[in-house]
């Protein structure tokens, strides 16, 4: 059982490449931490800009910086896995070069770790989008709970988690999904434990190393941690891998062309017919869940997957109209022949003969949902993801707080103080202008 008075030991890994621009103030949310048995290890895999010399300077500055290398062009996937074979025991959590860390959250962590005795600890990450990336001016999203800021500490149980993946098949809007890229701490014991599982002794078995660690790793545990409080801040740049694929520039095409070939050597599950990845979240979410299912003595349990269902939810995706025409056809591609495996090729063709690209276009500016809180990041003086983490560190801890109540008060004390100053003033002392 952890205690406070235990010296924990916590690591932040950063695989990156190229994105010297953004690692600056990544590793600005990682040294303004105030905890001492914390290593920050940046793993460059090659990179042709000065992402080195940043490093290196932060090392200078900080000793808990440490950068590695696991050659050049080794890809993704690669430099993650090499990356968390670096890690010391305790905690882990992995960030891109363009994430970040909430002010204090090292501490935070420890401290709910310890009153939970979890080794799992989760929360909704904060989003920032830097300007002219997604958007002209870029934006700060945060999670909302029925319209308003969440806060507090509970317990998630790991089967309804697993159960609502295979139901869902859209890992990424799912909160409490506990995966290591930007969004969870995990014990490293649990890491140790799904490579032990793995055939050649790795942790990462698909293509991309986000969603199937939390997959992974909820099979693991009956049950862990959530904090409302986001503990970290998702960044998202021009050169997230990501945005790239929905992305016409002829840069992004050649980044995420690179990326597949990066990832031939991992097509998806048999049952998703062997094909290439594809970065359509459920199709993502099924090779997750039926990669984990078949690790040797994996206790995670979920409902067979309806591949209907998943081919109706993968054509939603591509209808909503964020991916160009030539990777759109890729997509259908893979799909087709997905649905070919189960028989299911006249189904497809159907779906697909009423399927309608819609014009939906990034939500920009200041809005609000039930689920999701947008700021307009230049309307608020915020540059890049270390000023987006203060912004959204503080937002949770003060707005939560507020209540009726608390304007109550707050009304009350500012006419009593009003009141005072119109109440009767005695004279100052002037004896000594008589002397």
């Amino acid at each position: 059982m952890l205690n406070k008075t235990d010296n924990i030991h916590f690591t932040v890994i950063i695989p990156t490449k190229d994105r010297a621009q953004y690692l600056y103030q990544t590793l600005k949310t990682c040294t303004n931490q105030d905890y001492e048995n914390l290593e920050i290890i940046v793993s460059d895999d090659g990179s042709s800009d000065n992402s080195r010399e940043i490093v290196e300077e932060a090392a200078r500055k900080d000793p808990r910086v440490r950068l590695i290398s696991p050659g050049s062009g080794v890809g993704m996937l690669d430099n993650f896995e090499f990356a968390l074979n670096h890690v010391k025991s305790g905690f882990v959590i992995a960030l891109g070069g363009d994430d970040g860390l909430m002010p204090n959250s090292i501490v935070r962590m420890r401290d709910i770790l310890v009153e939970t005795g979890m080794e799992i600890l989760t929360w909704p990450t904060a989003t920032y989008f830097y300007p002219k990336t997604k958007m002209e001016n870029g934006q700060l999203i945060l999670h909302l709970k029925n319209a308003k800021l969440s806060s507090g500490v509970k317990i998630i149980k790991s089967k309804p988690f697993l159960e609502r993946q295979s139901k869902n098949l859209f890992y990424i809007s799912d909160v409490e999904s506990p995966m290591i890229y930007v969004k969870s701490i995990v014990s490293t014991n649990l890491i140790e434990k799904v490579k032990s599982r793995s055939s050649d002794g790795r942790f990462y078995s698909c293509s991309t190393p986000d969603g199937y660690s939390g997959i992974v790793l909820a099979g693991e545990v009956e049950e862990y941690a959530f904090s409302g409080e986001p503990l970290s801040i998702h960044g998202v740049s021009p050169t997230s891998q990501g945005l790239g694929y929905l992305t016409k520039s002829e840069e992004a095409k050649r980044h995420s062309e690179d990326f597949f070939k990066k990832t031939t050597h991992k097509p998806m599950h048999p049952e998703l017919g062997s094909q290439p990845y594809s970065p359509l979240i459920s199709l993502m979410t099924a090779d997750f869940l039926l990669t984990a299912r078949d690790l040797p003595g994996w206790t995670g349990e979920f409902s067979p997957i309806n591949y209907k269902k998943l081919l109706s939810i993968a054509l939603t995706e591509i209808e909503d109209g964020l991916f160009p025409e030539d990777r759109v056809m890729r997509e259908l591609n893979i799909l087709h022949k997905i649905a070919e495996y189960h028989n299911l090729g006249g189904f497809f063709i159907k779906k697909l003969s009423k399927s309608k690209k819609n014009s939906r276009r990034p939500l920009e500016g200041n809005a609000i949902s039930p689920r999701l809180l947008y700021l307009d990041a230049i309307d608020y003086k915020i540059y890049n993801v270390f000023e987006a983490s203060f912004v959204a560190h503080y937002l949770h801890q003060i707005v939560p707080k507020l209540s009726l109540n608390t304007f109550r008060k707050m009304i009350v004390n500012s006419f009593r103080y009003r009141f005072l100053s119109f109440k009767k003033r005695y004279r100052l002392p002037n004896d000594f202008l008589n002397k």
